[in-house]
């Protein structure tokens, strides 16, 4: 019994990685925890390096001054993490 030839498309996993649905559940995700970390926290998202993925990644940061110093004392974004799944 012959075996099925499977043909993959160069871009067609890196097109995925950009797509809109991914790029929707990546920010939505982002978006959840900086809104739990609460005031001074902010995020962003881009594309990484297409060596050879160029997935779409997020962070959240802490902004302002007191969030910085409230992320040291309490570890803000490390107990954020497990609330946003």
């Amino acid at each position: 019994m012959a075996q099925p030839r499977m043909q993959w498309k160069p871009n067609a996993l890196y097109d995925i990685r950009r797509s809109a649905p991914v790029v929707a559940a990546v920010d939505g995700l982002a978006a959840r925890a900086a809104a739990a970390a609460g005031d001074g926290f902010e995020w962003s998202s881009m594309q990484g390096a297409r060596r050879p993925q160029g997935r779409w990644r997020a962070i959240v940061y802490a902004k302002t001054h007191s969030a910085r110093r409230r992320n040291a004392k309490e570890n803000t974004l490390v107990r954020v993490l497990g609330s946003v799944r």
